[in-house]
């Protein structure tokens, strides 16, 4: 292993590497020589990567296959026993890899250690690991930020810091919507630092180009842990200025600068971008990004949950026929944000609709925290942030259809559970699910009996695992068996077509706003998803489905379709995955 096969790796990057670089850095008169180091940096790291890990590099990517995924969060601390027992469960339903959120930078060995066995466990169990490294800014207990707060000019000048109150008072709204940035006076160095919104954390100064550096060593030090997908939070947040804009220009070009040092140091590992912007920003951040470059698709997730709440999937369809994800990008699709949800839907697109933007966001925040007429959903909101909280069975009605006692509309909940599960592994990519959403786990206001946790509100989405539920699932009559063995069925038929991810897709109009038709054809192969969002039966044409000669066959229910119906029948939340084949006898 040496630099022939680094600069083998950079040749098809560079170009592009570079103009990314330069657009970003030469309004600040950076030099050649500045990139030059950055790439000299990254040879290095490659360089230090052990045998084993370059080894996994030259090998098959453990993400070709697709494979469902469940993000469990990191601070749950669990020991070797219990990810054993909860590996056990993930493996019966079908899931091959865990994504860890929240997981601190590990800057002490006993830190690292530590991470490194949580690590080794999950990979002993047979699951890929993924991490997430927030890239806007770190804690405030952070080496670099002690080193700022003793006075080192090198590291202050790796933060937003600026020392006139008036001056930073003109950035104070730089934040998008009604989040504002929150600048806190360090009076020991008579600093303002800009602190994040959502976290807390300093937030870095990314017009200096050795954060960019020295961001992208921590990248490459966590790949060195053996990881095998790194999420890149807050990306959104990686650059300010006074004027705010949903997603700033600098940022693309920064998310594809991560993306290609994955490539060049460790291609095994699947790089996550993880941003809160709408559909149309998501399509411009993989446009950047180098191929096999993955991006959370939060847009198909605020859309279904916008289809649910009015019936009407006109929006979600407009994302998916002018603002899908190239099919060179990894698409990952969540169930739920363990961050809380913004509704940062298509503006554009409400508008067509006859919808205010500002207040269409008030009544999904409304109709998701049970305030609006006729909600199903219980969750909460922060009216400071925007975003709202609450678990997938929450929101779509288990809670509440089980206190008032209605077993009718506990059905119609757990089929709005399904629905968006079966939505979010019927697309194109690799599904997500969050932690306790495949037993249909509700809110969880335990929260705030803890006094480190009460006025944190994520807490409200993080259920706590408890065995004797999980042991429902085995249950026939539970609500744990109903969604835990509907969702293995569908994991089980996903996983059994490998060309499932292939081929060119279509969105169909069936005449009816309550349905959500899309086509995937490939070579032979031609699969159908139809999925009704209401609670009312909808009627779709089948000659806009398939010719009548042909048939179709139910992929979850072996259920047989002729083209030689009139119509086709979606009975409330019902979803169908139909696979097109020709008539037999």
């Amino acid at each position: 292993m040496g630099a022939g096969e680094f600069l083998q790796r950079l040749q098809p990057l560079k170009a592009e590497m570079e103009a990314a670089f330069f657009r970003i850095y030469q309004p600040f008169h950076v030099q050649e020589e500045t990139f030059d180091a950055l790439l000299a940096m990254l040879d290095e790291q490659m360089l230090n990567r052990s045998s084993l890990h370059h080894e996994q590099d030259h090998g098959p990517a453990w993400f070709s296959s697709a494979p469902a995924g469940m993000r469990l969060n990191y601070s749950v601390v669990q020991s070797a026993a219990q990810i054993s027992l909860r590996a056990k469960e993930l493996r019966e339903l079908g899931i091959g890899w865990v994504q860890l959120s929240e997981v601190p930078f590990p800057h002490t060995q006993s830190s690292r250690q530590f991470l490194q066995t949580k690590i080794d466990a999950w990979h002993t169990e047979g699951f890929a690991v993924g991490v997430d490294l927030d890239v806007a800014g770190t804690t405030q207990d952070d080496p670099w930020a002690r080193q700022a707060l003793k006075g080192d000019l090198s590291m202050q000048q790796r933060y937003w810091m600026i020392a006139d109150a008036k001056l930073a008072s003109l950035y104070s709204p730089f934040s998008k919507e009604n989040e504002t940035g929150v600048f806190y006076k360090l009076e020991r160095i008579h600093q303002y630092v800009y602190r994040s919104p959502q976290t807390g954390g300093w937030l870095l100064d990314y017009k200096n180009p050795q954060v960019l550096t020295a961001m992208l060593k921590r990248f490459c030090s966590l790949a060195d842990l053996g990881v095998d997908a790194i999420e890149l939070r807050q990306l959104d947040q990686m650059w300010k200025e006074c004027k705010a804009l949903p997603i700033y220009p600098q940022i693309p070009d920064l998310f594809a600068l991560f993306a290609a040092a994955g490539k060049l140091v460790c291609p095994s590992v699947l790089v996550i971008g993880h941003s809160d912007a709408s559909a149309h920003d998501l399509q411009i951040l993989s446009q950047r990004a180098p191929q096999a470059t993955s991006i959370l698709d939060q847009a198909t997730l605020i859309n279904g949950w916008n289809s649910l709440a009015t019936r009407d999937t006109k929006m979600q369809r407009a994302d998916l026929i002018f603002h899908a994800l190239p099919p060179s990008t990894i698409t990952i699709h969540p169930v739920g944000c363990d961050q809380g949800l913004r509704w940062n839907f298509n503006a554009e697109a409400a508008m067509m609709r006859g919808w205010n933007p500002e207040s269409h966001r008030q009544f999904l925040t409304d109709f998701y925290t049970g305030q609006a007429l006729g909600s199903f959903a219980e969750g909460e909101s922060d009216p400071e942030s925007g975003r709202c909280y609450g678990t997938l069975a929450s929101w779509a009605g288990c809670g509440r259809a089980m206190d008032n006692h209605e077993p009718y509309e506990l059905e119609n909940s757990c089929r709005r559970v399904l629905l968006l599960q079966g939505l979010s592994l019927a697309m194109r990519g690799m599904p997500l699910l969050m932690d306790g959403d495949e037993l249909g786990a509700l809110n969880d206001v335990s929260f705030r009996l803890d006094p480190d946790k009460e006025q944190d509100r994520r807490w409200l989405q993080r259920p706590v695992y408890i065995e004797e539920k999980a042991q429902q699932r085995f249950s026939p009559l539970s609500l744990e068996y109903r969604i835990f063995q509907s969702l293995k069925v569908m994991l089980q038929v996903r996983s059994d077509y490998p060309n499932w991810n292939c081929g060119q897709e279509q969105i169909l109009d069936t005449g009816s706003d309550a349905l959500l038709v899309w086509s995937r054809s490939c070579e032979k192969q031609r699969l159908l998803f139809l999925f009704n969002f209401t609670e009312s039966p909808q009627y779709c044409p089948l000659t806009s489905l398939f010719k009548e000669e042909e048939q179709a066959r139910e992929l979850l229910t072996g259920r047989r379709i002729s083209g030689s119906q009139k119509t086709l029948d979606l009975k409330a939340y019902e979803f169908l995955w139909l696979i097109v084949e020709a008539d037999v006898d």
